[in-house]
């Protein structure tokens, strides 16, 4: 059966695909299950600039596990997007309004005719989404807490409906990477941080604020 998002990871860090693509600081485009602490991937910064961040480590990682997918479909320009249900996107209702860093939303109902950022532009027009299953799933975790997969800029997070906060959960861990650097190879599952920060924030955040 397909694997359900209820482990902490899935609720604190989104996944992706493993052969969905990320852009590196050379402009080399590799899959996600490629990537290594150190290396730098396009993503956005707060200000809603596109930038390179170091990629830390994976919240979850499951090269095996068989995941079902929302996949948002744009244009101007064209992208396809595979994300899981709770992953947040920076989105804006309407054409015209700009998608700023802070506004999130849940591809688990994309609204036509909306706005999500993507590269060439950081604009792109959401057609509609749908649905598919894949082997792998990977929840990458960069220094800006964000990432461009496929061309579409997405948050690393999937617990906390605010950038900031979400941002803040996780400096205990980009301190930790900026003081000893980057361990060896990551193993297969969830990263321990991520199971942390999923309990507390169960414990002390408004119900609002937490995916169920």
């Amino acid at each position: 059966s397909p694997r359900a998002e209820h482990s902490a990871a899935a609720k604190t860090g989104g996944c992706f695909p493993g052969r969905a693509l990320a852009t590196l600081e050379d402009g080399a485009r590799t899959p996600l299950w490629a990537l290594r602490p150190g290396q730098r991937v396009l993503a956005m910064d707060g200000a809603g600039r596109p930038t390179y961040s170091d990629f830390l480590a994976f919240l979850d990682k499951e090269p095996r596990a068989l995941t079902s997918f929302h996949v948002i479909e744009t244009r101007e320009p064209p992208r396809h997007l595979a994300l899981t249900p709770t992953h947040l996107l920076f989105v804006a209702a309407h054409a015209w309004a700009p998608a700023a860093p802070g506004i999130l939303a849940t591809p688990a109902l994309p609204q036509p005719g909306g706005v999500a950022r993507a590269t060439g532009g950081w604009r792109a027009l959401v057609l509609g989404a749908g649905d598919r299953r894949d082997v792998g799933a990977y929840a990458p975790l960069t220094r800006h807490g964000t990432l461009v997969v496929d061309g579409v800029v997405a948050s690393c997070f999937a617990l906390v409906q605010e950038q900031h906060l979400a941002q803040l959960a996780f400096w205990p861990l980009r301190l930790y990477h900026s003081l000893v650097g980057w361990p060896g190879p990551q193993g297969d599952g969830v990263h321990w941080y991520s199971g942390l920060l999923y309990r507390l924030g169960r414990l002390v955040l408004p119900p609002h604020s937490v995916h169920p």
